[in-house]
């Protein structure tokens, strides 16, 4: 068990006639360096329990004069399939892929989400993953790996408003792209859009598409086409991607959230096991594209299991941790997140409540 818990500190900055100011800083405590002869007196689940309900109870001070603009559910990394896990027990890493829970992780997200009300639900890529047996035909292996769509759609349609799917590397294994997105759903989206805006609640949503090639092809696992052989390291957003990013962020006033499925922050400045090959390659432009908007409240992406955080010149980039991860328990091994925006103004929070390991996260943003 990680026995780490982020926790919400709440500091008051200064106090006036009108109102009270509330800074709010990410810090996490190990539970192991504290007192053991308190903790001889509970279990570690009691204490944890106790932690968190003083770090709600802190939160709500903070939100007190804060509106909630939007809640959303994320979920990223399932990767569906046939194949076995890649390990007999529960790890404390994200190495090991436990695939054999996948399509009731869904469904319990999809569950859990219609409870909380959320205004919709999106999923961050790897969705899906590759039949277990190399040996099938083409067709026989794409075949599969439609099922494993329809049966992951399936579970993520329990969910009852909009629901909106990234496209990661291994979607497009043993299909097209065009093939993928007959069998999901982008609620309200154009058919054929791989990458999209919406609003929602007083938040404008963009969905990036990090699934081109360097020399602008999609990718594809349609063989002969000119998007296949694609390496899950040759990320990018392409030319014609780049500019409708700069003129969707042009046209639009309202407070924005990226989601994405590759990283589109140098992780590796604050994760020494992060690989920079998970980030689109074309990171750094599609970043100054962002701060130069001025509107950018967080950045959201899959890929990298374990997760992280970092904040680039006041955005927040949160890599979210693979539901695939840590192990195949329908609950305390699925990792999903669910996200409120509040705003006070021209300040903003937004708050990231993680289901299983995923980890949680308060961050704030001025918008000019």
């Amino acid at each position: 068990m990680d026995q780490r818990t982020f926790i919400v500190g709440v500091t008051k900055l200064q106090q006036t006639p009108r109102k009270l100011s509330w800074a709010i800083a990410i810090f996490s405590v190990d539970l192991t360096t504290l007192n053991k002869r308190y903790f001889s007196l509970m279990n570690i689940k009691t204490a944890i329990t106790l932690v968190a309900a003083a770090a709600c109870s802190l939160v709500t001070v903070a939100h007190a004069e804060e509106s909630k603009l939007v809640s959303f559910g994320l979920i990223t990394d399932i990767h569906v399939c046939d194949k076995p896990d890649q390990a007999p027990v529960a790890t404390l890493n994200a190495t090991a892929r436990y695939f054999t829970g996948g399509v009731a992780k869904i469904g319990a997200f999809a569950q859990a989400m219609n409870k909380s009300k959320v205004a919709f639900v999106a999923e961050l890529g790897d969705y899906t993953d590759n039949p277990v047996n190399s040996k099938l035909s083409y067709e026989q292996k794409r075949a599969a790996a439609i099922g494993f769509v329809d049966a992951a759609e399936a579970q993520l349609a329990q969910f009852t408003g909009p629901r909106y799917h990234v496209f990661g590397n291994h979607d497009t294994d043993q299909m097209s792209k065009a093939d993928y997105q007959a069998h999901i759903t982008n609620t309200g989206i154009p058919a054929g859009a791989t990458y999209f805006s919406f609003n929602q609640g007083g938040v404008h949503f963009v969905l990036l598409d990090g699934g081109f090639k360097a020399d602008g092809n999609a990718y594809s696992g349609v063989l002969g086409t000119p998007g296949s052989g694609y390496k899950w390291d040759d990320a990018n957003i392409p030319a014609a991607e780049v500019n409708w990013l700069k003129s969707d962020l042009a046209s639009n006033q309202l407070p924005v959230i990226v989601l994405g499925h590759q990283y589109l922050n140098p992780a590796e400045q604050v994760d020494a096991q992060f690989d920079p090959a998970h980030s689109v390659k074309n990171a750094a432009e599609i970043r100054q594209i962002l701060e130069k908007s001025g509107k950018v409240l967080a950045v959201f992406a899959g890929h990298y299991h374990d997760g992280d955080f970092q904040q680039i010149n006041g955005i927040s980039y949160i890599g979210l941790q693979s539901s695939a991860a840590y192990g195949n328990d329908v609950s305390y091994h699925n990792q999903y997140a669910t996200v409120d925006v509040r705003a006070d103004g021209k300040k903003y929070q937004v708050v990231v409540a993680g289901n299983g390991l995923q980890k949680n996260y308060v961050v704030n943003a001025v918008l000019q």
